[in-house]
């Protein structure tokens, strides 16, 4: 590895985009198709409060399909994130008869989901709730 330190950087910041984007990062836009999340104010990224503490540990391995053996190392961190938040929600979910497959999953998608199970085993319908979570407009706080 050349430099250790832009490695751990990328893979750190590539796991602060994957919890980012399994718990808050939304487009969302208008009926009319306007863009409502433009700005920062608006659209969710994950700050230090919402990273955990995060170890690394290297296991330096040449490619053997390389001519030095050298690999990329931004992508690792931002893939298993979403899969691992997104498989550990739907296992709590699961006792409920619920579940999500569509990110990001936020509070009020989780609320969702319970409440359509939850009408599912009443023998009702979901009364016009969403099985799966469709962008709503961040501006009015509902995805927060």
């Amino acid at each position: 590895m050349i430099s250790p330190d832009v490695v751990h950087g990328m893979t750190y910041g590539g796991m602060a985009q994957g919890i980012g984007a399994a718990l808050m990062e939304c487009f969302a836009f208008s009926e009319d198709g306007q863009f409502l999340s433009a700005s920062f104010m608006d659209y969710l990224l994950p700050s230090a409060h919402e990273v955990p503490p995060i170890s690394i540990v290297d296991h330096c391995t040449p490619s053997p399909l390389t001519s030095f053996g050298q690999k990329g190392s931004g992508e690792a961190g931002h893939l298993g994130g979403p899969a691992a938040i997104a498989g550990a929600i739907n296992d709590a979910l699961a006792e409920h008869g619920a579940s999500i497959d569509a990110l990001p999953m936020t509070p009020p998608a989780i609320w969702r989901a319970l409440r359509g199970a939850a009408a599912a085993r009443a023998g009702a319908t979901p009364g016009g709730i969403p099985q799966r979570r469709e962008p709503a407009p961040v501006l009015g706080g509902e995805n927060r």
